[in-house]
């Protein structure tokens, strides 16, 4: 879009809007925006990692303003799936949940959505509309989450990559000179040499690779086989794009070539042994240190360590994604098109006390102009729009707006993690996320960015990775796909999920002389608890899904 096109749509929308005054929640409310004229507070059970806003949050503040609602958060803390079976055993629930699979829809604890969602909700009817009929709850016609991410309004404006990859720290490239490294021997061999030569950063041992393996987050253990052999995220396994057969990559040779390298890193001290005692806190904390240098997982996963990193001067210490394959014949595929979060999100529990006026909320904090300020902030103080319409910030709002406390009082990242958001680009053309406009792209490229983009030839993370990404397989992604609790497919997951978190880890630390003993009993645990019975069952979920979506 030309500037001045969408100059003067700005200029039309400020003239149309000039009546209405939002910042800090003063002045008149849009009726498009407002809510329902009585206060309500609604419950939440949330998995968020953010902590509980204090009451002095301006964007709660103005939220409660704006729409007469305030939130009671319950913040989930230690064992999700046991948090969640103590809930669906006692029948009692906040109002909304944070709903990931099938365990609170088996329980009967939420309600279906369709009818509330087309009668009361617009505009959010219109933003999921195109994927309606997916969203549906496998088994039935009815919709029980709104999914929290990867539904694009407008156009996909993303210039951030918070996929998987294996991560490495900045400052490691740079001391290397910005090697090209593609295969899995030279990323290992890459932190091996700067361990070598730095044995401790800012004052504390340099931690060489180390492992999420904590509760729900153990798929940073398990998953990157697939990607090191050049296959899509389909979570715990390889999908046959003609037939849908599905077959669980833990027990593959990929994955025996995968931990048999942990297993040879490890002799020379570069795993972090602790990673099968630590909990998710600690990882984070590691990782805020600026003393590790690599590991896999998912952008969002980490990214309060990064915010630590860089309020604390280290940004050079934060990381860079890379698309590393086992050898240089095989074509990464670590990057995929958007894809919608289907049965991930909040639901309205049972238990609700206006489940109509939570979806009114919905509805209204859903309509752009408040969706612009809920993910830009307050103009003036957040940010200012340039004579050319683009919001612009200083650097010091730059600066604060990267620190987790500065978000702590002034975002609303508890409810705005999970709820119904406009993604993408806004009716003018602007992107939902201000780090993602025009100018706040150059502006939020920092020194030690730039001099990495500068080196690979490239201008931001999604380039570094799998420039174009293909197109996404049919029935994409089977990790969406839900198993019935005390089913025997989701029995036998459980069985294997027990049994890779206790051989992996011996695999891993063994003697090299033991490793293969160890591997065909961590393989016979995995044939026990049933991995042929969860393959079938994947299978036949994938065929019905790409059957219903026109796939097959």
């Amino acid at each position: 879009m030309k500037k001045t096109f969408l100059s003067g749509l700005l200029v039309l929308a400020m003239l149309m809007s000039a009546q209405f005054t939002f910042a800090n929640g003063s002045g008149d409310k849009d009726p498009a925006m407002q809510g329902d004229d009585y206060p309500i507070e609604i419950s939440i059970f949330n998995i968020s990692t953010e902590g509980v806003p204090p009451e002095d949050n301006k964007m709660y503040k103005w939220m409660k303003d704006t729409f007469n609602v305030t939130f009671k958060w319950d913040i989930l803390v230690g064992d999700r799936d046991q948090k969640i079976g103590v809930m669906n055993a006692s029948g009692d629930y906040p109002d909304i949940v944070y709903s990931e699979g099938s365990k609170f829809v088996d329980a009967g604890a939420l309600i279906p959505l369709e009818d509330l969602i087309k009668e009361y909700a617009p505009s959010v009817y219109q933003h999921y509309e195109y994927l309606w009929e997916k969203m549906k709850y496998p088994g039935t016609d009815h919709i029980y989450t709104l999914p929290n991410w990867g539904v694009i309004d407008n156009r996909y404006t993303g210039s951030w990559y918070s996929a998987s990859a294996l991560w490495v720290q900045k400052e490691v490239l740079k001391d290397a000179g910005y090697p090209e490294v593609v295969t899995m021997d030279e990323y290992f061999d890459l932190l091996a040499n700067y361990k070598a030569k730095y044995p401790t950063i800012e004052g504390l041992p340099t931690v060489g690779f180390t492992i999420l393996t904590y509760d729900w987050h153990k798929f940073c253990l398990i998953n990157p086989p697939l990607f090191l052999a050049g296959y899509p995220n389909n979570g715990d396994g390889i999908v046959d794009p003609k037939t849908m057969e599905f077959q669980c990559v833990w027990d593959m040779d990929i994955s025996k070539q995968w931990f048999k390298k942990l297993n040879e890193m490890n002799q020379i001290g570069l795993v972090d042994r602790n990673s099968f005692v630590d909990n998710y806190d600690q990882y984070l904390a590691k990782l805020s240190s600026g003393r590790v240098l690599g590991m896999h997982d998912q952008h969002w996963q980490f990214q309060n360590a990064q915010d630590v990193l860089m309020s604390s001067n280290m940004g050079n210490r934060t990381f860079a994604p890379l698309p590393i394959v086992f050898d240089e014949s095989i074509k990464p595929w670590y990057r995929d098109q958007p894809v919608p979060n289907l049965n991930q999100g909040y639901g309205i529990s049972v238990d609700a006390k206006d489940p109509i006026r939570i979806v009114r909320f919905w509805e209204a904090q859903i309509q752009e102009e408040a969706q612009r300020i809920m993910q830009w902030g307050f103009e003036g103080e957040d940010y200012t729009l340039n004579a050319d319409g683009y919001p612009v910030r200083t650097p010091e709002q730059r600066t604060e707006q990267d620190d987790p406390i500065w978000k702590l009082h002034n975002k609303a990242l508890l409810w705005y993690g999970n709820a119904p958001k406009l993604e993408g680009a806004f009716s003018d053309g602007l992107a939902t996320d201000i780090g993602n406009t025009p100018v706040e792209i150059m502006a939020n490229v920092k020194p030690w960015d730039k001099e990495l983009f500068d080196a690979y030839g490239v201008t931001n993370y999604p380039d570094l990775m799998d420039p174009n990404p293909p197109r996404n397989p049919p029935a994409y992604p089977a990790w969406q796909i839900s198993l019935e609790d005390g089913s025997d497919p989701q029995i036998a997951k459980t069985r294997m999920e027990d049994a890779y978190l206790k051989w992996l880890p011996r695999v891993i630390l063994a003697d090299p002389a033991d490793f293969e003993e160890l591997w065909a009993e961590y393989v016979k645990a995995l044939d026990e608890a049933g991995i042929e019975t969860y393959e079938a069952f994947m299978t036949e979920k994938l065929i019905e899904r790409a059957t219903e979506w026109g796939e097959m």
